[in-house]
């Protein structure tokens, strides 16, 4: 039912997919070109010493295709890959260098472009509320001071919670590809979706907790956040767990079967979905009642019970 009314939600704020999607074309550009100029310096030697093997390699392969001798080739091959390797061990300190500035940047546009998704958040929260429909940059801005401090804590719970993870899916993957090459596969999957559903589940009510919830402090919004009733924790980690399935499922589907266009508009409106189902589930968990549109609004048991009493006490 939460998920059907975020989808619902999602579909009726329609318009803010291009605006997310125009604010993250925008934000992707600037961080590639960053990225590509600051790699491009530091990967060019590799690149230069790369070039003997890749030389190597096809005088290998002309020798197979010409049906000559290749051993001399082929020792070439070998001699030129050990230089290659050798000047590897020697630049190992730029290839740390590389790596830890490719973390950073990915960890910058995702801290970046989860503004947008905070500001969803807003935005659909107006929508639920009282079917306001405010400007983008105008949220974003007034909302600012919040939305980077709960990036801030997303950020910092994402690399430690995703290290962990990333453990786990490395030792689950070199007990079982010895054995079983394709369950392996199976199960890195499986821990990763499951793993990408569980953190939705427990920091949904600590983004929307900071964002749209009440309380004055950000200490107590946390608290909050991580102290929802249990009643509704498997409820959510399985309506997370089969979203996000669907969504990788329709990512791939769609990156296929249009070549990658498709993903410039379901990317973006996943981003909203998943905002939509966070906040259904802020509405849900607080007992407040919500706008699907402007002819369904959903009130939860307990106020209906409220107006019940209420109605019952006057004489008629």
């Amino acid at each position: 039912m939460r998920a059907r009314n975020a989808f619902k939600i999602a579909t009726g704020n329609y318009g803010l997919v291009f605006k997310n999607l125009l604010y993250k074309i925008v934000v992707f550009t600037i961080f590639a070109l960053l990225l590509g100029f600051i790699l491009r310096i530091a990967i060019k030697p590799f690149v230069e010493a790369f070039r003997p093997v890749i030389k190597a390699l096809w005088g290998v392969v002309s020798a197979i295709v010409s049906g000559e001798a290749h051993e001399t080739a082929r020792a070439m091959l070998r001699q030129e890959f050990n230089v290659f390797v050798a000047f590897l061990s020697d630049n190992i300190g730029g290839i740390v260098w590389m790596v830890i500035i490719t973390v950073v940047f990915v960890l910058l546009y995702r801290f970046v472009t989860g503004v947008s998704d905070c500001t969803l958040m807003v935005l659909v929260n107006g929508h639920m509320t009282d079917m306001s429909h405010r400007g983008y940059f105008v949220v974003m801005i007034e909302n600012l001071k919040k939305i980077l401090v709960y990036q801030l804590i997303d950020a910092f719970s994402t690399v430690i919670y995703f290290a962990i993870v990333g453990v786990i899916i490395w030792g689950a993957f070199k007990l079982t590809v010895a054995f079983i090459p394709i369950m392996s596969l199976f199960l890195v999957g499986l821990i990763l979706v499951s793993a990408v559903a569980l953190y939705s589940t427990v920091f949904s009510q600590v983004m929307a907790n900071i964002l749209i919830g009440e309380h004055k402090s950000i200490k107590k919004a946390v608290a909050q956040g991580f102290a929802f009733k249990k009643e509704y924790f498997f409820r959510m980690f399985a309506s997370y767990l089969a979203v996000a399935i669907i969504i990788v499922y329709l990512c791939v589907s769609v990156a296929v079967f249009t070549f990658g266009v498709g993903l410039l508009l379901f990317v973006p409106f996943s981003s909203l979905l998943v905002v939509c189902m966070k906040t259904v589930d802020f509405f849900t968990i607080n007992k407040k009642k919500y706008f699907i549109d402007y002819d369904n609004i959903v009130i939860p048991k307990e106020l209906r019970e409220n107006d019940e009493e209420l109605l019952s006490d006057i004489e008629i």
